[in-house]
């Protein structure tokens, strides 16, 4: 083997390797101790690190991930201590980057979403392993939340391309339910917003038809809002349309619609802010009638 082909051979390796490692989340994890007592301090220092250094160096999926890691923000929010047993509240926020000019990329909200009904030990140094085949109440929780944000991610390049992380939050969740693990229950009433009820709507088919049109709402949408903005404006409107269209043959409350307007509720007021055709307004009311006021507000030029 010549100098330059060898040459050649390792850069090939290297990238491939670099390839093969791509991870699917860049997270960043704050971890608010204001209410523990001093005494559990110390079993919780390194957390925030050690919960980082997991997720962004983890690979959730086996599948080959393209393109940048989702930027996604935790923050949790610790109670209890006694014995090492915390409660926590959690709030996380995914963000996905839109095509754009190379300086200027924007990003989108993606999913926000919050967990009050956690309960965990924990300790300094805990050792962290990826298993969907086996609960832990600590690290399962996380694996679930960070499953559900790369399938949503995977779902605004290709239609239905979340299905197998959704799959594998599947299989956590009935672990969970099969613990009795507070917040996993597997009975509740329809449309009442519980993980079971979410990932029951998302591998439902007869919700593929919505994920589709979140799908267009970014690759017909928010992907084409820097380069064409009265086309992308013009096929968001049609996008709200579809959505009613959707909405009307539900018999009843739907939780991925409530998810995607608890997200995205604000930047629609924003994207369409003092617009003329007022259907817009009439179907995002329709739509999501508990931010009336908010779309109101657009429609009028009042936003803040």
């Amino acid at each position: 083997m010549t100098i330059k082909n060898l040459i050649i051979f390792v850069i090939f390796v290297v990238g491939s390797t670099l390839a093969t490692i791509s991870q699917e989340i860049k997270a960043t994890v704050i971890v608010n101790t204001d209410q523990l007592q001093m005494e559990a301090l110390n079993s919780v220092s390194s957390m925030a690190n050690d919960l980082q250094n997991y997720i962004n160096n983890n690979r959730f999926l086996e599948t080959q991930w393209e393109g940048e890691p989702i930027p996604v923000e935790i923050n949790i929010y610790l109670s209890g201590g006694r014995n090492n047993r915390f409660s926590g509240k959690m709030f996380i926020v995914s963000k996905r980057v839109l095509d754009g000019p190379k300086d200027n990329q924007g990003q989108s909200i993606n999913l926000r979403l919050k967990e009050d009904t956690w309960s965990f030990e924990y300790s300094r140094g805990a050792n962290f392993t990826y298993n969907v085949l086996r609960y832990d109440e600590f690290v399962s929780m996380i694996d679930f939340y960070m499953l559900l944000i790369i399938g949503y991610d995977l779902d605004t390049y290709g239609e239905l391309d979340g299905n197998k992380a959704f799959d594998n939050a599947r299989s956590i969740v009935n672990m969970g339910a099969g613990n009795n693990v507070p917040g996993f229950k597997s009975v509740s009433n329809p449309g009442d917003f519980t993980k079971y009820n979410l990932l029951s709507e998302l591998q439902d088919m007869k919700n593929y038809p919505f994920r589709k049109i979140i799908f267009a709402y970014y690759v017909d949408g928010l992907d084409k809002m820097a380069s064409k903005k009265d086309e992308t404006l013009k096929s968001l409107e049609n996008i709200l349309s579809d959505m009613v269209l959707f909405k009307q043959k539900l018999s009843g409350a739907s939780v991925i619609m409530q998810l995607f307007f608890d997200t995205k509720a604000q930047e629609l007021a924003t994207i369409f802010s003092s617009y003329t055709n007022r259907d817009v307004f009439n179907n995002l009311i329709y739509l999501d009638p508990s931010n009336t006021m908010l779309y109101q507000d657009s429609r009028d030029g009042k936003l803040k």
